[in-house]
């Protein structure tokens, strides 16, 4: 008898794990015939990833790109993410409608329904659904326009101080560099001025990057990127239906809990003594603090719109006021900023070294171009307006993240439906659009090199001559990256400090041709990047 009930409980619980795998497999692959009934090319899903298999070993931003390649020759294409049908685009004359003119349809990176699944769970998961890519709608609205006064050139003069100072240990470690005369990994040594410079400009905080080895704040924020294929398979469960309410219920972190609590705790310690001690440093976290105040938080005065980048990434809403706002949207803001900040202008400098020791004509041109900015200054380091009126250092961190982006997938979900401009298909409420920064920036229909390293790229001339919308490193539009002026400051300084004083060359050590590493959620390589630095000749300075 209880051998029977046994079996009968057992084999219950296997009709119950039946049962959720058929609903589960019908879920995803209910939408897999769309673009064929529509006639549109797409690439062949499979279940349960869709069109990419993201436990594959490779990375997202190169699966994605073999797929653009495949299909340049069309203006779109379909794809699955999930079970999701997803259309990729292509073609920059689209994405100047979806980022910018008809941006009121394509509000929202992902649809509601998938940032609560993805962001379900206990209570620090839910301060990444706070963050400016993990909102929606109006909240997102609210947010970008309270915090965007703080990215301004006015307040980025303020912030040059801070990254100054910073880039004083920067030049000491490629100092220990040079006498070591060995190469050395680019990221471990820029990725640490990146998240030095942030910290102090962001809180005040000496994160001590370069002091200290076992620094908690650099072993935290360099592995917030870095997933697991557990971490794969935990975000896909949380698209099982039933998942994401069982983790809500049990309040189960699932990302990076250590992590996370550590920087909430820091910013959250920060602005409890800004409060009680008055003490003021107009750093990112005083600037945050005033935007969320009503009574300071109008259109900025000195905000300027100095080209078409700057005048659509404008977004035209007015603020219902600060009760929408509080210390965990401080605290989920300035954690987005701090971390991928960290991360992605850690890399473009090391991308960007490793250009200059491949290619010294381009390193001596812009040495030229610093030498002249410092000798202007009578050998003080260039003010605020100097350094964004260096054309060639500009062109030099612009084709950097042209052939380096680190992000490369990007997604838009439609919040209402939507004819795309010049076709007749409908893109319906909620479904996804995608494009590719990296198929775009080697296209050769908008570049006249697209596989070298070629900063003329961004000359005036070869710029009036390109569709805009084709240059993707920091998106376009009102979503574009918020903390785009701080992190060029940031690049800018930091290659005026170094090449100022050394020069690089080409180490022996980076795994070649690169390969984007699939643990990484950014576009980084396997391996690294690696090079030599060398003072430069006396009379340099």
């Amino acid at each position: 008898y209880l051998q029977n009930n046994t079996l009968e409980m057992w084999l219950e619980i296997f009709l119950v794990f039946v049962i959720l795998f058929v609903l589960f497999y019908r879920y995803v692959t209910k939408s897999f015939g769309k673009w064929k009934s529509l006639g549109i090319p797409y690439t062949k899903p499979s279940f349960p990833m869709g069109t990419y298999n993201f436990l594959s070993g490779r990375h997202l931003d190169e699966m994605s790109a073999e797929d653009h390649k495949k299909y340049l020759d069309q203006d779109y294409f379909g794809t699955f993410l999930l079970g999701k049908p997803v259309l990729a685009i292509n073609d920059a004359n689209f994405l100047k409608h979806i980022e910018v003119k008809d941006f009121d349809h394509f509000v929202d990176r992902t649809g509601d329904s998938a940032n609560k699944k993805m962001f379900s769970g206990g209570d620090t998961d839910k301060i990444w659904g706070q963050q400016l890519t993990g909102i929606n709608g109006d909240d997102w609205k609210e947010l970008r326009s309270a915090f965007t006064p703080i990215f301004t050139s006015g307040k980025m003069k303020g912030m040059l101080k801070f990254i100054k100072h910073i880039a004083v240990d920067l030049n000491k470690e490629m100092e220990e560099k040079a006498k070591q005369g060995e190469e050395f990994e680019l990221k471990d040594v820029f990725g640490k001025f990146s998240l030095d410079a942030l910290a102090s400009s962001a809180f005040g905080v000496n994160a001590e990057s370069f002091t200290n080895k076992d620094s908690v704040f650099v072993r935290y924020a360099a592995s917030i990127f870095k997933h697991s294929k557990l971490d794969i398979v935990i975000i896909v469960a949380k698209f099982i239906p039933g998942v994401p309410l069982l983790l809500d219920t049990l309040k189960l972190n699932t990302f990076k809990a250590t992590e996370t609590k550590f920087f909430r705790d820091i910013i959250l310690q920060t602005i409890k003594n800004r409060k009680e001690t008055n003490e003021r440093k107009n750093d990112l976290v005083d600037l945050m603090l005033d935007c969320i105040k009503e009574d300071t938080a109008g259109n900025d005065e000195d905000e300027e719109e100095s080209d078409q980048y700057e005048k659509d990434m404008k977004l035209n809403h007015t603020r219902k006021g600060k009760h929408n706002l509080d210390e965990i949207s401080i605290v989920a803001t300035a954690m987005v900023l701090l971390v991928a900040g960290y991360d992605t202008t850690g890399m473009t400098l090391s991308f960007l070294s490793y250009e200059m020791s491949k290619n010294p004509e381009a390193q001596k041109k812009l040495q030229e171009e610093i030498d002249q900015a410092y000798e202007e200054a009578g050998g003080e380091f260039p003010d605020y307006n100097a350094i964004q009126n260096l054309p060639y250092l500009d062109m030099v961190i612009h084709e950097t993240l042209r052939i380096h982006s680190p992000v490369g997938v990007n997604t838009r979900n439609a919040t209402k439906d939507y004819v795309l401009q010049g076709t007749d298909i409908v893109i319906k409420k909620d479904d996804m659009v995608s494009w590719n920064a990296k198929s775009l920036h080697f296209d050769p229909k908008y570049w006249t090199n697209p596989t070298e390293f070629y900063p003329e790229h961004f000359s005036k001339e070869e710029k009036a001559n390109r569709n805009p919308y084709a240059y993707q490193a920091f998106g376009q539009g009102p979503r574009a990256c918020i903390g785009m002026r701080f992190a060029l400051l940031e690049a800018k300084v930091a290659v005026l400090s170094v090449l100022r004083n050394f020069s690089f060359k080409e180490g022996t050590k980076t795994q070649e041709p690169l390969v984007l590493d699939a643990d990484n959620q950014l576009a980084w390589v396997k391996g690294g990047l690696w090079a030599k630095v060398e003072p430069r000749e006396e009379g340099a300075y």
